[in-house]
Protein backbone atom coordinates (compact mmCIF):
# COMPACT_ATOMS: atom_id res chain seq x y z
CA UNK A 1 0.00 0.00 0.00
CA UNK A 2 1.24 3.49 -0.83
CA UNK A 3 0.58 5.86 2.05
CA UNK A 4 1.10 9.61 1.83
CA UNK A 5 1.43 11.55 5.07
CA UNK A 6 0.56 15.24 4.85
CA UNK A 7 1.46 17.95 7.35
CA UNK A 8 -0.42 21.18 6.55
CA UNK A 9 0.70 24.76 6.25
CA UNK A 10 0.69 26.74 9.48
CA UNK A 11 -1.52 29.74 10.16
CA UNK A 12 -0.20 33.18 11.11
CA UNK A 13 -2.90 35.45 12.49
CA UNK A 14 -2.68 38.93 11.02
CA UNK A 15 -0.90 41.31 13.37
CA UNK A 16 -0.15 38.57 15.91
CA UNK A 17 3.21 37.15 16.96
CA UNK A 18 2.22 35.91 20.43
CA UNK A 19 -0.46 33.28 19.83
CA UNK A 20 0.03 31.86 16.32
CA UNK A 21 2.62 31.08 13.65
CA UNK A 22 4.99 29.00 15.80
CA UNK A 23 6.82 26.45 13.59
CA UNK A 24 6.04 23.29 15.54
CA UNK A 25 7.64 20.25 13.96
CA UNK A 26 5.29 17.35 13.01
CA UNK A 27 6.84 14.99 15.57
CA UNK A 28 3.94 12.55 15.73
CA UNK A 29 3.87 12.30 11.93
CA UNK A 30 7.60 11.55 11.84
CA UNK A 31 7.11 8.76 14.40
CA UNK A 32 4.20 7.37 12.39
CA UNK A 33 6.28 7.50 9.20
CA UNK A 34 8.99 5.43 10.86
CA UNK A 35 6.39 3.00 12.23
CA UNK A 36 4.65 2.52 8.86
CA UNK A 37 7.94 2.05 7.09
CA UNK A 38 8.61 -0.95 9.32
CA UNK A 39 5.38 -2.62 8.21
CA UNK A 40 5.47 -4.96 5.23
CA UNK A 41 4.43 -3.82 1.73
CA UNK A 42 4.19 -0.13 2.59
CA UNK A 43 5.60 2.66 0.46
CA UNK A 44 5.68 5.90 2.42
CA UNK A 45 5.68 9.47 1.10
CA UNK A 46 5.72 12.62 3.21
CA UNK A 47 4.39 16.02 2.13
CA UNK A 48 5.34 18.59 4.76
CA UNK A 49 3.65 21.63 3.23
CA UNK A 50 5.11 24.11 5.71
CA UNK A 51 8.56 22.55 5.87
CA UNK A 52 8.86 22.24 2.08
CA UNK A 53 8.62 25.99 1.59
CA UNK A 54 8.39 28.10 4.77
CA UNK A 55 9.16 31.20 2.67
CA UNK A 56 5.83 30.95 0.81
CA UNK A 57 2.70 32.63 2.17
CA UNK A 58 -0.91 32.91 1.05
CA UNK A 59 -3.37 35.47 2.38
CA UNK A 60 -6.71 34.43 3.85
CA UNK A 61 -9.37 36.50 5.62
CA UNK A 62 -7.76 37.25 8.99
CA UNK A 63 -4.61 35.15 8.69
CA UNK A 64 -1.87 33.94 6.37
CA UNK A 65 -0.93 30.36 5.54
CA UNK A 66 2.80 29.71 5.55
CA UNK A 67 4.07 26.93 3.33
CA UNK A 68 3.46 25.41 -0.09
CA UNK A 69 -0.19 24.73 -1.06
CA UNK A 70 -1.21 21.10 -1.50
CA UNK A 71 -2.39 21.73 -5.06
CA UNK A 72 1.21 22.23 -6.15
CA UNK A 73 1.83 18.52 -5.49
CA UNK A 74 -1.17 16.93 -7.24
CA UNK A 75 0.86 15.76 -10.24
CA UNK A 76 3.59 14.18 -8.12
CA UNK A 77 3.83 10.48 -7.35
CA UNK A 78 3.04 11.13 -3.69
CA UNK A 79 -0.47 12.12 -4.78
CA UNK A 80 -1.11 10.31 -8.07
CA UNK A 81 -0.15 6.86 -6.74
CA UNK A 82 -1.43 7.14 -3.16
CA UNK A 83 -3.94 4.61 -1.85
CA UNK A 84 -4.25 6.25 1.55
CA UNK A 85 -3.74 9.85 2.66
CA UNK A 86 -3.16 10.62 6.34
CA UNK A 87 -3.55 14.34 7.06
CA UNK A 88 -1.99 15.48 10.31
CA UNK A 89 -4.15 17.75 12.47
CA UNK A 90 -1.05 19.43 13.87
CA UNK A 91 -2.95 22.46 15.17
CA UNK A 92 -6.51 23.71 15.44
CA UNK A 93 -5.26 26.85 13.72
CA UNK A 94 -4.74 24.74 10.57
CA UNK A 95 -8.23 23.17 10.67
CA UNK A 96 -9.59 25.03 7.64
CA UNK A 97 -6.44 24.15 5.73
CA UNK A 98 -7.06 20.45 6.42
CA UNK A 99 -10.62 20.74 5.11
CA UNK A 100 -9.32 22.37 1.94
CA UNK A 101 -6.71 19.63 1.44
CA UNK A 102 -9.31 16.90 1.97
CA UNK A 103 -11.65 18.47 -0.57
CA UNK A 104 -8.83 18.82 -3.08
CA UNK A 105 -7.80 15.17 -2.65
CA UNK A 106 -11.37 13.98 -3.01
CA UNK A 107 -11.63 15.75 -6.38
CA UNK A 108 -8.31 14.64 -7.85
CA UNK A 109 -8.24 11.16 -6.21
CA UNK A 110 -11.90 10.18 -5.73
CA UNK A 111 -11.15 6.56 -4.81
CA UNK A 112 -8.36 7.16 -2.30
CA UNK A 113 -8.94 6.83 1.43
CA UNK A 114 -8.51 10.01 3.49
CA UNK A 115 -7.83 9.94 7.22
CA UNK A 116 -7.13 12.68 9.74
CA UNK A 117 -4.55 11.92 12.43
CA UNK A 118 -5.22 13.58 15.77
CA UNK A 119 -2.33 15.46 17.37
CA UNK A 120 -2.86 14.19 20.88
CA UNK A 121 0.53 15.40 22.13
CA UNK A 122 0.19 19.19 21.85
CA UNK A 123 -2.00 21.78 23.56
CA UNK A 124 -2.39 23.47 20.17
CA UNK A 125 -4.16 20.39 18.80
CA UNK A 126 -7.83 19.52 19.11
CA UNK A 127 -10.14 16.57 19.70
CA UNK A 128 -11.16 15.48 16.20
CA UNK A 129 -14.61 14.08 17.09
CA UNK A 130 -15.72 17.60 18.01
CA UNK A 131 -15.31 18.55 14.33
CA UNK A 132 -16.30 15.21 12.78
CA UNK A 133 -19.30 16.56 10.85
CA UNK A 134 -17.11 19.10 9.06
CA UNK A 135 -14.47 16.52 8.18
CA UNK A 136 -16.99 14.04 6.78
CA UNK A 137 -18.72 16.78 4.81
CA UNK A 138 -15.39 17.47 3.06
CA UNK A 139 -14.87 13.86 2.05
CA UNK A 140 -12.80 12.45 4.91
CA UNK A 141 -13.25 8.70 5.46
CA UNK A 142 -12.02 8.33 9.04
CA UNK A 143 -10.63 10.15 12.05
CA UNK A 144 -7.70 8.45 13.80
CA UNK A 145 -7.95 9.34 17.48
CA UNK A 146 -5.22 8.92 20.09
CA UNK A 147 -2.51 6.29 19.59
CA UNK A 148 -2.91 4.22 16.43
CA UNK A 149 0.23 2.09 16.72
CA UNK A 150 -1.22 -0.65 18.88
CA UNK A 151 -3.89 -1.76 16.35
CA UNK A 152 -2.68 -0.47 13.00
CA UNK A 153 -3.29 -3.83 11.31
CA UNK A 154 -6.95 -3.67 12.38
CA UNK A 155 -7.26 -0.16 10.93
CA UNK A 156 -5.80 -1.19 7.56
CA UNK A 157 -7.96 -4.32 7.45
CA UNK A 158 -11.04 -2.16 7.96
CA UNK A 159 -10.06 0.24 5.15
CA UNK A 160 -9.60 -2.68 2.79
CA UNK A 161 -12.99 -4.18 3.61
CA UNK A 162 -15.23 -1.62 5.37
CA UNK A 163 -18.46 -3.44 4.50
CA UNK A 164 -17.47 -6.63 6.27
CA UNK A 165 -15.36 -5.40 9.19
CA UNK A 166 -16.45 -3.29 12.15
CA UNK A 167 -14.51 -0.02 12.56
CA UNK A 168 -11.77 -0.31 15.22
CA UNK A 169 -12.67 1.41 18.47
CA UNK A 170 -10.11 4.23 18.08
CA UNK A 171 -11.34 5.51 14.73
CA UNK A 172 -14.47 7.46 13.87
CA UNK A 173 -16.26 7.04 10.54
CA UNK A 174 -19.22 8.87 9.03
CA UNK A 175 -21.77 6.06 9.32
CA UNK A 176 -20.59 3.73 12.09
CA UNK A 177 -22.61 0.74 13.27
CA UNK A 178 -24.98 1.56 16.11
CA UNK A 179 -22.86 -0.57 18.43
CA UNK A 180 -19.66 1.36 17.66
CA UNK A 181 -18.34 3.66 20.38
CA UNK A 182 -15.15 5.70 20.06
CA UNK A 183 -12.52 4.75 22.60
CA UNK A 184 -8.95 6.03 22.63
CA UNK A 185 -6.89 3.06 23.76
CA UNK A 186 -3.78 4.29 25.54
CA UNK A 187 -0.83 1.90 25.57
CA UNK A 188 1.21 2.44 28.73
CA UNK A 189 4.43 0.68 27.75
CA UNK A 190 4.39 1.11 23.99
CA UNK A 191 7.81 1.35 22.33
CA UNK A 192 7.93 3.54 19.27
CA UNK A 193 10.58 3.90 16.57
CA UNK A 194 12.88 6.88 16.24
CA UNK A 195 11.21 9.61 14.12
CA UNK A 196 12.03 9.33 10.41
CA UNK A 197 13.31 12.89 10.07
CA UNK A 198 15.18 11.92 6.89
CA UNK A 199 11.78 12.01 5.13
CA UNK A 200 11.22 15.64 6.17
CA UNK A 201 12.90 18.86 4.94
CA UNK A 202 14.58 19.52 8.29
CA UNK A 203 17.17 21.88 6.80
CA UNK A 204 14.33 24.26 5.96
CA UNK A 205 13.31 24.31 9.61
CA UNK A 206 16.91 25.02 10.56
CA UNK A 207 17.09 27.83 8.01
CA UNK A 208 14.34 29.78 9.79
CA UNK A 209 15.64 32.50 12.16
CA UNK A 210 13.23 31.29 14.86
CA UNK A 211 11.78 28.12 16.38
CA UNK A 212 9.47 27.07 19.21
CA UNK A 213 12.25 27.00 21.81
CA UNK A 214 15.36 29.19 21.83
CA UNK A 215 16.67 28.97 18.25
CA UNK A 216 19.99 27.26 17.64
CA UNK A 217 21.66 26.55 14.31
CA UNK A 218 20.69 22.87 14.29
CA UNK A 219 18.21 21.23 16.64
CA UNK A 220 15.57 18.51 16.83
CA UNK A 221 12.33 18.22 18.78
CA UNK A 222 11.79 15.15 20.90
CA UNK A 223 9.06 13.36 22.85
CA UNK A 224 10.26 11.51 25.95
CA UNK A 225 6.76 10.90 27.33
CA UNK A 226 3.15 11.05 26.20
CA UNK A 227 0.06 12.56 27.76
CA UNK A 228 -0.61 14.37 31.04
CA UNK A 229 -2.44 13.22 34.20
CA UNK A 230 -4.03 16.60 34.96
CA UNK A 231 -7.44 18.00 33.97
CA UNK A 232 -7.10 21.72 33.25
CA UNK A 233 -10.42 23.00 31.90
CA UNK A 234 -8.81 25.13 29.16
CA UNK A 235 -6.75 22.23 27.77
CA UNK A 236 -7.62 19.44 25.33
CA UNK A 237 -5.10 16.92 26.63
CA UNK A 238 -7.23 15.22 29.28
CA UNK A 239 -9.68 14.43 26.45
CA UNK A 240 -7.13 13.19 23.90
CA UNK A 241 -5.06 11.17 26.40
CA UNK A 242 -7.71 10.03 28.90
CA UNK A 243 -5.76 11.74 31.72
CA UNK A 244 -2.94 9.22 31.33
CA UNK A 245 0.80 9.89 31.28
CA UNK A 246 3.16 7.35 29.69
CA UNK A 247 6.91 7.67 30.02
CA UNK A 248 9.75 6.24 28.00
CA UNK A 249 12.61 4.74 29.99
CA UNK A 250 15.71 6.86 30.68
CA UNK A 251 17.90 4.44 28.72
CA UNK A 252 15.58 4.58 25.71
CA UNK A 253 15.55 8.39 25.78
CA UNK A 254 19.33 8.68 26.00
CA UNK A 255 19.85 6.07 23.28
CA UNK A 256 17.59 8.05 20.93
CA UNK A 257 19.43 11.28 21.73
CA UNK A 258 22.76 9.64 20.88
CA UNK A 259 21.42 8.16 17.62
CA UNK A 260 19.93 11.49 16.52
CA UNK A 261 23.07 13.35 17.53
CA UNK A 262 25.28 11.08 15.45
CA UNK A 263 22.90 10.81 12.47
CA UNK A 264 22.07 14.50 12.05
CA UNK A 265 24.96 16.23 13.77
CA UNK A 266 22.57 17.80 16.29
CA UNK A 267 23.49 18.74 19.85
CA UNK A 268 20.40 20.76 20.80
CA UNK A 269 17.09 19.06 21.64
CA UNK A 270 13.80 20.83 22.26
CA UNK A 271 11.75 18.59 24.57
CA UNK A 272 8.15 18.84 23.38
CA UNK A 273 6.52 16.60 26.00
CA UNK A 274 3.30 17.88 27.46
CA UNK A 275 4.64 17.27 30.96
CA UNK A 276 8.08 15.61 30.90
CA UNK A 277 8.86 15.54 34.63
CA UNK A 278 5.64 14.06 36.06
CA UNK A 279 7.99 11.43 37.47
CA UNK A 280 10.87 13.67 38.53
CA UNK A 281 13.23 10.79 39.23
CA UNK A 282 13.01 9.70 35.57
CA UNK A 283 14.60 12.92 34.31
CA UNK A 284 17.10 12.81 37.14
CA UNK A 285 18.15 9.41 35.79
CA UNK A 286 18.23 10.76 32.22
CA UNK A 287 20.56 13.56 33.35
CA UNK A 288 22.71 11.05 35.20
CA UNK A 289 23.08 8.91 32.06
CA UNK A 290 23.83 11.97 29.91
CA UNK A 291 26.63 12.88 32.31
CA UNK A 292 28.01 9.35 32.65
CA UNK A 293 28.05 8.77 28.90
CA UNK A 294 29.45 12.27 28.25
CA UNK A 295 26.82 12.73 25.52
CA UNK A 296 27.62 16.41 25.11
CA UNK A 297 24.17 17.75 24.24
CA UNK A 298 21.87 20.51 25.49
CA UNK A 299 18.16 20.19 26.10
CA UNK A 300 15.32 22.65 26.55
CA UNK A 301 11.90 22.05 28.14
CA UNK A 302 10.26 24.14 25.42
CA UNK A 303 6.67 23.07 26.04
CA UNK A 304 6.87 23.44 29.79
CA UNK A 305 6.64 21.09 32.74
CA UNK A 306 5.07 20.81 36.20
CA UNK A 307 7.29 22.95 38.42
CA UNK A 308 6.66 21.00 41.62
CA UNK A 309 8.00 17.77 40.09
CA UNK A 310 11.51 19.24 39.85
CA UNK A 311 13.44 19.03 43.11
CA UNK A 312 15.45 22.13 43.89
CA UNK A 313 18.52 20.18 44.98
CA UNK A 314 18.58 18.40 41.60
CA UNK A 315 18.93 21.60 39.55
CA UNK A 316 22.76 21.34 39.50
CA UNK A 317 22.42 17.85 38.01
CA UNK A 318 19.97 19.12 35.38
CA UNK A 319 22.42 21.86 34.44
CA UNK A 320 25.36 19.46 34.29
CA UNK A 321 23.31 17.07 32.14
CA UNK A 322 22.75 19.83 29.58
CA UNK A 323 19.51 21.56 30.60
CA UNK A 324 19.55 25.17 29.41
CA UNK A 325 15.89 26.18 29.49
CA UNK A 326 12.84 25.37 31.62
CA UNK A 327 9.32 26.69 31.06
CA UNK A 328 6.74 26.43 33.84
CA UNK A 329 3.07 27.43 33.91
CA UNK A 330 1.64 29.09 37.00
CA UNK A 331 -1.16 30.34 34.68
CA UNK A 332 -2.31 32.77 37.38
CA UNK A 333 -1.14 34.33 40.62
CA UNK A 334 -4.55 33.59 42.10
CA UNK A 335 -5.04 30.25 43.92
CA UNK A 336 -8.78 30.65 43.36
CA UNK A 337 -8.47 30.87 39.57
CA UNK A 338 -5.98 28.01 39.48
CA UNK A 339 -8.42 25.87 41.46
CA UNK A 340 -11.26 26.80 39.10
CA UNK A 341 -9.06 25.76 36.18
CA UNK A 342 -8.80 22.30 37.69
CA UNK A 343 -5.08 22.42 38.40
CA UNK A 344 -2.71 23.23 41.22
CA UNK A 345 0.45 25.29 41.50
CA UNK A 346 2.84 25.90 44.38
CA UNK A 347 3.71 29.58 43.98
CA UNK A 348 6.43 29.48 46.63
CA UNK A 349 8.15 26.52 44.95
CA UNK A 350 7.89 28.31 41.61
CA UNK A 351 9.89 31.26 42.97
CA UNK A 352 12.53 28.98 44.48
CA UNK A 353 12.82 27.03 41.22
CA UNK A 354 13.41 30.24 39.25
CA UNK A 355 16.10 31.28 41.75
CA UNK A 356 17.84 27.90 41.55
CA UNK A 357 17.77 27.81 37.75
CA UNK A 358 19.11 31.36 37.60
CA UNK A 359 21.98 30.36 39.86
CA UNK A 360 23.01 27.41 37.66
CA UNK A 361 22.66 29.00 34.23
CA UNK A 362 19.29 27.58 33.22
CA UNK A 363 17.08 30.16 31.50
CA UNK A 364 13.46 30.26 32.61
CA UNK A 365 10.03 31.14 31.29
CA UNK A 366 6.68 31.35 33.05
CA UNK A 367 3.37 31.17 31.21
CA UNK A 368 0.30 33.08 32.30
CA UNK A 369 -3.26 32.81 31.03
CA UNK A 370 -5.76 35.65 30.98
CA UNK A 371 -9.45 35.49 30.21
CA UNK A 372 -10.56 32.55 32.34
CA UNK A 373 -14.31 32.83 33.05
CA UNK A 374 -13.65 32.79 36.81
CA UNK A 375 -11.01 35.54 36.73
CA UNK A 376 -11.92 38.72 38.62
CA UNK A 377 -9.99 42.03 38.86
CA UNK A 378 -8.50 40.99 42.20
CA UNK A 379 -7.28 37.73 40.64
CA UNK A 380 -5.54 39.61 37.85
CA UNK A 381 -3.87 41.83 40.45
CA UNK A 382 -2.49 38.70 42.13
CA UNK A 383 -1.04 37.62 38.78
CA UNK A 384 0.62 41.02 38.39
CA UNK A 385 2.09 40.79 41.90
CA UNK A 386 3.35 37.25 41.37
CA UNK A 387 4.99 38.20 38.09
CA UNK A 388 6.88 40.98 39.87
CA UNK A 389 8.11 38.43 42.42
CA UNK A 390 9.21 36.07 39.65
CA UNK A 391 11.25 38.78 37.93
CA UNK A 392 12.88 39.62 41.24
CA UNK A 393 13.75 35.92 41.62
CA UNK A 394 15.56 35.96 38.26
CA UNK A 395 12.89 35.10 35.68
CA UNK A 396 14.18 35.48 32.11
CA UNK A 397 10.93 35.75 30.16
CA UNK A 398 7.16 35.61 30.37
CA UNK A 399 4.56 34.36 27.90
CA UNK A 400 0.99 35.58 28.26
CA UNK A 401 -1.72 33.69 26.41
CA UNK A 402 -5.41 34.40 26.10
CA UNK A 403 -7.68 31.44 26.76
CA UNK A 404 -9.39 30.20 23.61
CA UNK A 405 -12.06 27.51 23.16
CA UNK A 406 -10.09 24.69 21.56
CA UNK A 407 -12.33 21.71 20.69
CA UNK A 408 -11.94 19.01 23.31
CA UNK A 409 -11.39 21.32 26.27
CA UNK A 410 -13.98 21.51 29.04
CA UNK A 411 -14.43 25.24 28.41
CA UNK A 412 -15.27 24.44 24.78
CA UNK A 413 -17.76 21.74 25.71
CA UNK A 414 -19.52 23.95 28.24
CA UNK A 415 -19.44 26.96 25.91
CA UNK A 416 -17.81 29.06 28.64
CA UNK A 417 -16.01 31.43 26.25
CA UNK A 418 -18.32 33.74 24.33
CA UNK A 419 -17.23 34.27 20.74
CA UNK A 420 -18.50 37.11 18.56
CA UNK A 421 -17.50 35.31 15.36
CA UNK A 422 -16.73 31.69 14.54
CA UNK A 423 -15.16 32.73 11.24
CA UNK A 424 -12.10 34.33 12.84
CA UNK A 425 -9.02 32.20 13.49
CA UNK A 426 -9.04 30.54 16.91
CA UNK A 427 -5.55 30.93 18.34
CA UNK A 428 -3.99 31.90 21.67
CA UNK A 429 -4.76 35.45 20.55
CA UNK A 430 -8.47 34.81 19.85
CA UNK A 431 -9.80 38.02 18.35
CA UNK A 432 -13.20 36.38 18.06
CA UNK A 433 -13.76 36.63 21.83
CA UNK A 434 -16.52 39.09 22.73
CA UNK A 435 -14.30 40.51 25.48
CA UNK A 436 -11.21 40.70 23.24
CA UNK A 437 -10.32 44.30 24.11
CA UNK A 438 -10.59 43.59 27.83
CA UNK A 439 -8.45 40.45 27.85
CA UNK A 440 -5.91 42.01 25.49
CA UNK A 441 -5.51 44.87 27.95
CA UNK A 442 -4.72 42.34 30.70
CA UNK A 443 -2.11 40.69 28.47
CA UNK A 444 -0.47 44.03 27.71
CA UNK A 445 -0.41 44.93 31.39
CA UNK A 446 1.42 41.74 32.35
CA UNK A 447 3.96 42.14 29.54
CA UNK A 448 4.50 45.78 30.53
CA UNK A 449 5.04 44.79 34.17
CA UNK A 450 7.63 42.21 33.13
CA UNK A 451 9.72 44.70 31.18
CA UNK A 452 9.43 47.49 33.76
CA UNK A 453 10.43 45.16 36.61
CA UNK A 454 13.21 43.67 34.52
CA UNK A 455 14.52 47.13 33.70
CA UNK A 456 14.45 48.11 37.37
CA UNK A 457 15.79 44.88 38.90
CA UNK A 458 17.85 43.22 36.14
CA UNK A 459 18.82 45.91 33.57
CA UNK A 460 22.02 44.17 32.46
CA UNK A 461 20.14 40.92 31.89
CA UNK A 462 17.56 42.72 29.76
CA UNK A 463 20.30 44.49 27.78
CA UNK A 464 22.06 41.19 27.07
CA UNK A 465 18.78 39.63 25.96
CA UNK A 466 18.38 42.44 23.44
CA UNK A 467 21.92 41.94 22.13
CA UNK A 468 21.40 38.18 21.76
CA UNK A 469 18.11 38.79 19.96
CA UNK A 470 19.74 41.13 17.44
CA UNK A 471 22.68 38.79 16.87
CA UNK A 472 20.44 35.75 16.43
CA UNK A 473 21.86 33.77 19.35
CA UNK A 474 18.80 33.55 21.62
CA UNK A 475 18.73 31.90 25.01
CA UNK A 476 14.97 32.43 25.45
CA UNK A 477 11.91 32.27 23.22
CA UNK A 478 11.28 36.00 23.29
CA UNK A 479 14.77 36.56 21.88
CA UNK A 480 13.52 34.77 18.74
CA UNK A 481 10.89 37.45 18.26
CA UNK A 482 12.69 40.40 16.58
CA UNK A 483 14.17 38.29 13.79
CA UNK A 484 10.92 36.37 13.44
CA UNK A 485 8.95 39.60 12.98
CA UNK A 486 11.40 40.86 10.36
CA UNK A 487 11.37 37.52 8.55
CA UNK A 488 7.57 37.26 8.43
CA UNK A 489 7.09 40.86 7.32
CA UNK A 490 9.65 40.30 4.57
CA UNK A 491 7.63 37.28 3.40
CA UNK A 492 4.43 39.32 3.45
CA UNK A 493 6.05 42.13 1.46
CA UNK A 494 7.31 39.62 -1.10
CA UNK A 495 3.83 38.10 -1.26
CA UNK A 496 2.20 41.49 -1.87
CA UNK A 497 4.66 42.27 -4.66
CA UNK A 498 4.06 38.88 -6.28
CA UNK A 499 0.31 39.48 -6.18
CA UNK A 500 0.82 42.78 -8.00
CA UNK A 501 3.30 41.46 -10.56
CA UNK A 502 1.70 38.03 -11.09
CA UNK A 503 -2.03 38.40 -10.34
CA UNK A 504 -2.98 35.05 -11.90
CA UNK A 505 -2.28 31.83 -10.05
CA UNK A 506 -3.41 28.23 -10.21
CA UNK A 507 -6.24 27.24 -7.93
CA UNK A 508 -7.14 23.94 -6.38
CA UNK A 509 -10.58 22.74 -7.51
CA UNK A 510 -11.71 23.12 -3.89
CA UNK A 511 -11.23 26.89 -4.18
CA UNK A 512 -13.61 27.40 -7.11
Amino acid sequence: MQITLVSPRIAIQKGDFLGSGIPYWPVELAILAAFLREQENNKIFVLDLFGTSPTTVEEKADYYLQGKPFYDFIEEEAVTDADLFILYAISYMSHKELLSIAKCIRRVKPNAKICILENSQAVTGYALPEKSDEFFRYGVDALLCGDVYWNWNEIIAYFKNPKEITPPENILVSNPPKTHSLHRKIEKNIRLPIPAWELFPIKNYWSLPYSHGPKTKKYLPMLTSRGCPYSCDFCIISETNSKKWRARTPQEVVNEIIILRDKYGVRHFQIEDLNPTVNGSRWEEICKLLIEKDVGIFFYFASGTKAETIKLDKIPEYAKGGCRYISISPESGSPSVISQMGKSFDHAHGLKLIEACNKYGIYTQTCFLVGHPSEKPEDHKLSCDYLRSLVNAGLDEVAVFIIAPFPGSLLYKENEIEMSSSKLLTSFSPRGRKDWDKVMQKRRELIKIFFIEKLKKKPLSLFLQGIRALLGIPSTKMENLPRRILFVYFLLLKHKLNCILYPKRRKCPSEF
